[in-house]
């Protein structure tokens, strides 16, 4: 199964029905089994003081920053804030690999 997968069409923001920047599938299911959706939308995530990350993150794009590949180091960073973000609001934490093995 692909990890990524990369589209010229992105389905609609749940919420608003607006263009989504981004679209994910989580790595694990919600409680009832069902793949859990993460979306970056301009018109829902911008401003909202609970999604700081979400916020950064879509002014990042807005501002032509997926082009740019010397700030590719910042937009992963970006990215890794995000999805830090996403999992802590379905209950999950990010635990970093301590064993010192490869990842």
């Amino acid at each position: 199964m692909p990890r990524v997968e990369r589209t010229h069409r992105l389905p609609q923001c749940s919420p608003c029905r607006g263009d989504l920047i981004l679209s994910a599938v989580a790595p694990k299911n919600d409680a009832d089994g069902r793949p859990i959706h993460l979306q970056l939308c301009a018109a829902c995530d911008t401003g909202d003081a609970t999604r700081p990350a979400a916020g950064i993150l879509v002014q990042f794009f807005t501002e032509g920053g997926g082009h740019d590949t010397a700030r590719a180091a910042e937009g992963a960073r970006l990215m890794v804030d995000w999805t830090k973000e996403c999992m802590a609001g379905h209950g999950w934490h990010w635990k970093p690999d301590t064993s010192g093995g490869p990842m």
